[in-house]
């Protein structure tokens, strides 16, 4: 729910990402996905399937490029490809009865090593830890493990698994499934309810603007909690910051986020709790009874609010962008 400022350093981080992609996951035998879509090249017939010929071409030629795309690249390649193949036609199955050519480009590319192996070890020295639409949940799920994953039987256990929700959905663009600014870190609510459908928000930036949404409590709810001490009584509301009720709708409406945080009203409940037991006198007692155990004055906010206070550090932690929201609106922070 916020947004991530494109600069030098996370290009860097990027292109030092995409040049050893694969390194971790690569074993005995390890194919590389252009070796694996060169392969698919010759397995198409020259004369009917042209276009699909010249579209997986185009990926091995522009492979390191269509890694690296920023946004805005993003979109002149669609474009690009859309000249060659138009995305509905992706979808036929020109090489096998039972693979679609996406499902094969996609495959080609091994999309699912890097969600399962390469992607998440990026993520562990991140500050990517929660979902980039909602922050409500971690981007973690569980998923089942079987003997045989055709029969779905004879399940062995469970497998904690990394969501990641495609901007340009893979399906309509799968030489887009592997590259770094589309993939979004979400949980498995966002990443089902999204699907192929359009999102607004864009996680990715070079605007130094970063928080695009606000939530707020409304005052008058506040009063009427603390004359019947009850939390349905508060009213916490989400907006955009630059009045865009377009990108507001579409985000509620996508991710139910109203619903979702009305869910957590308790957590507003506690910070209002928190403004009558955190007076600015108790504050400036624990800034000088610690200051030298924690220089860092945020800390004294992460303690306070009881969760992390940094907009920055907003993805460390589910509700973290709710709670600072609400923190800082009643001068809690």
């Amino acid at each position: 729910m916020r947004q991530i400022k494109i600069n030098n350093i996370l290009r860097d981080e990027v292109k030092l990402f995409n040049d050893n992609l694969f390194t971790v996951s690569r074993s005995k035998g390890f194919i590389h996905p252009k070796t694996k879509l060169i392969a698919l090249v010759k397995r198409i017939k020259p004369v009917k399937y042209k276009k699909y010929k010249l579209y997986v071409e185009k990926i091995i030629n522009e492979y390191d490029d269509i890694l690296n795309a920023d946004p805005s690249k993003m979109q002149k390649i669609i474009k690009e490809f859309n000249a060659i193949l138009p995305y509905p036609n992706v979808k036929r199955k020109i090489t096998s009865k039972r693979v679609s050519f996406q499902e094969e480009v996609v495959k080609a590319m091994r999309y699912e090593d890097l969600r399962k192996f390469e992607f998440p070890l990026y993520l562990q020295n991140s500050n990517l830890k929660t979902c980039v639409y909602c922050n409500a949940q971690s981007t973690l799920t569980i998923e089942p493990v079987y003997y045989n994953n055709k029969t779905k039987k004879d399940r062995r256990g469970v497998n904690s698994k990394l969501q990641l929700d495609h901007f340009y959905p893979k399906s309509k663009y799968p030489f887009l499934s592997t590259s770094f600014f589309n993939l979004y870190p979400t949980c498995a609510n966002c990443n089902i309810a999204k699907g192929e459908k359009i999102a607004l928000f864009e996680l990715y930036t070079t605007s130094d603007d970063l928080d695009v949404f606000n939530f707020w409590i409304d005052d008058k709810s506040i009063l009427d909690y603390w004359l019947s001490l009850n939390a349905n009584h508060l009213k916490v509301h989400l907006q955009s910051l630059d009045g865009d009720i377009k990108l507001l709708h579409n985000h509620n409406e996508l991710f139910q986020i109203q619903k979702v945080y009305d869910a957590q009203i308790d957590v507003g409940e506690e910070l209002i709790w928190k403004v009558k037991a955190n007076p600015q006198s108790y504050r400036k007692s624990l800034n000088k009874t610690f200051s030298k155990i924690f220089p860092d004055t945020s800390v004294i906010d992460r303690m306070i609010i009881g969760n992390y206070s940094k907009p920055e550090e907003t993805f460390k932690r589910p509700m973290s962008k709710y709670t600072q929201d609400i923190a800082r609106q009643l001068k809690l922070i």
